[in-house]
């Protein structure tokens, strides 16, 4: 009887055992779930234009869904933080508000000196960069005016991008043409009232400093180096309104990328070395995994979305 007693224990511990999957063997199903759920974040709600539609992502690893159909979208894709609505720029440069359905919401023909736009934290609002001066389609907004400390006045000077966070920061570049060569200054208002912050980038081997983003839920924002209309060469990471970056990152393949420093993520666009073609992604910027296989995590790209040349634009909220 001893000796059955014993054998069905030893038949009960090695089903136990060999009932147990995965990287986590001796903990139940809920809590792998946990760990592997803090590991491989979600990487949901962004939006990126391909062959001229609108697409959204509502979860990296879930298929995509295409908004538009008519082929009108060209750059500069902005959605607002519900999801509900896309704004984006055709070929005339009209900017385009469409709903999650494609059905068109307005056609905004009167900014023809747009250089980037956004959506209100409310999404009431989308504000627009038109030439040097903000402009609103919906309810004004109560941004501070554009200035400039420590920068001399001088003909020439525009605003070339601008960009509010959900706390109501205020960050725009402005560029100066100077006797001794281009000047290119970010600058930030916060929302709190405090000293504006400014910050230009030290290292003269980058190319012009064109663009800035916030993320969609916290004060981490972008800047990007390229040329106007173009790709971005190098992107710096800043958090908390910092004027200075945290890292920086060649070859975005984007013009218009998103930075969450609490997820460690960036939407933008991958290229792929052996093809060159560029596709939306979400990008980890944390270190690669060491062994084939390893369970950390990993970039999320949409190949099936690539394309060759061009731009890729995209948002993350």
């Amino acid at each position: 009887m001893k000796r059955i007693f014993y054998s069905l224990i030893v038949v009960i511990t090695l089903l136990a055992f060999g009932c147990q999957k995965g990287p986590y063997p001796y903990i139940s199903k809920e809590d792998t779930k946990k760990i592997d759920s803090a590991i491989h974040p979600a990487i949901k709600n962004a939006a990126f234009i391909y062959q001229n539609n609108v697409y959204y992502v509502p979860d990296f690893d879930k298929p995509v869904i295409q908004i538009t159909s008519d082929g009108s979208a060209v750059k500069l894709i902005k959605m607002s933080h519900d999801h509900s609505k896309f704004a984006y720029m055709d070929i005339l440069s009209n900017i385009i508000v469409v709903d999650n359905k494609g059905n068109n919401i307005a056609t905004l023909s009167q900014y023809k000196q747009a250089k980037c736009f956004d959506w209100s934290a409310d999404d009431k609002t989308l504000y627009i960069l038109n030439g040097n001066t903000m402009a609103y389609f919906g309810p004004d907004m109560n941004l501070p005016a554009f200035t400039h400390p420590g920068l001399p006045t001088v003909f020439g000077m525009e605003v070339l991008c601008a960009a509010v966070s959900t706390q109501g920061d205020f960050a725009y570049i402005y560029h100066a043409n100077l006797i001794d060569g281009d000047k290119y200054e970010l600058f930030i208002v916060p929302a709190n009232g405090g000293q504006v912050v400014s910050y230009s980038d030290p290292d003269v081997s980058y190319d012009a400093m064109i663009y800035v983003n916030f993320t969609a839920n916290t004060t981490d924002f972008v800047v990007g180096y390229g040329y106007p209309n173009g790709q971005l060469t190098n992107v710096s990471f800043f958090q908390n309104l910092h004027n200075y970056p945290t890292v920086t990152y060649g070859g975005t393949a984007t013009a218009t990328p998103v930075y969450n420093s609490t997820l460690n993520y960036m939407v933008g666009g991958f290229t792929n070395k052996t093809t060159n073609a560029i596709a939306p992604a979400a990008i980890y910027l944390g270190d690669p995994p060491e062994i084939v296989g390893e369970n950390v995590p990993t970039s999320k790209i949409l190949t099936q979305y690539s394309s060759s040349g061009g731009n890729i634009y995209t948002d993350w909220k």
